[in-house]
C-alpha cells in the first residue's frame, strides 16, 4: 500500500485528501440527515401500529355490531312469526276462532262445561298484546281434567291456565267440578 502512496505526486495527495474530507463530510452530512430521518420513521411506524389496532378494534366492534343487528333482524322475524302462528287476530274472526279452539280442547279432553261462559278482557299499559279471559265451570274424571290441561298445553295458540278452583269432589273422588279461567292472547 505504501508503493502506492508512493506513486502519487503531492498534488495529487491534496487531492486525494480533500476529496477523503469531502467524502467524509458527505458521509456526517448523510448520518445526521439520516437520524432525524429513522426518528421521523420510526415515529410514524409507530402512529402506524397505533392506528393499526385502533382500527383492528374498530373493525371488531363492526363485526359484533353488524351480528349483533343480524341477531335483532331474527328476532324480529322470529315476533312476527309468533304473532301470526301463536297469537289469535284482534278481529270478531280471532274471537271465534278461540271461541272454537276452547271448544275444541274441551271435546278432546271429553268434559262436560256448563252453559255459560263468562269473557273478560284485559289491555296492558304501553302493550299491542291484549288479553281475553274465558271462565267456565267444568264437570269430569281426573283423567278428563289431565287430558285437558295437556291439551291446553300442546296446543299450539297462545293459550294459559290461569286459574282451576275446585268447586266440588264427590265422595268417591271420582267426579270433579271446577272453575277454569282459560287466557288467549292477541295483539292489537
Amino acid at each position: 500500500m505504501k508503493k502506492t502512496f508512493d506513486l502519487v505526486n503531492d498534488k495529487e495527495k491534496k487531492i486525494l485528501v480533500v476529496l477523503c474530507v469531502m467524502i467524509a463530510g458527505v458521509v456526517l452530512f448523510l448520518l445526521l440527515v439520516s437520524l432525524s430521518q429513522r426518528r421521523s420513521y420510526f415515529k410514524a411506524f409507530s402512529s402506524y401500529s397505533v392506528k393499526q389496532e385502533d382500527y383492528e378494534q374498530l373493525n371488531k366492534t363492526k363485526v359484533e355490531k353488524e351480528g349483533e343487528w343480524i341477531r335483532w333482524q331474527d328476532a324480529r322475524g322470529d315476533m312476527d312469526e309468533l304473532k301470526k302462528k301463536y297469537f289469535y287476530d284482534d278481529d270478531k274472526e280471532g274471537f271465534e276462532r278461540l271461541r272454537l279452539d276452547l271448544e275444541q280442547l274441551l271435546n278432546k279432553a271429553r268434559i262436560n262445561v256448563s252453559s255459560r261462559k263468562r269473557y273478560g278482557y284485559v289491555e296492558f299499559k304501553g302493550e299491542t298484546i291484549r288479553k281475553i279471559s274465558v271462565t267456565f265451570d267444568i264437570k269430569g274424571s281426573y283423567l278428563s281434567l289431565k287430558r285437558f290441561i295437556h291439551s291446553v298445553e300442546e296446543f299450539p295458540k297462545f293459550l294459559l291456565i290461569e286459574k282451576i278452583d275446585f268447586l266440588n269432589i264427590d265422595a268417591r273422588g271420582n267426579v270433579l267440578e271446577l272453575k277454569v279461567v282459560l287466557a288467549g292472547y292477541y295483539e292489537s
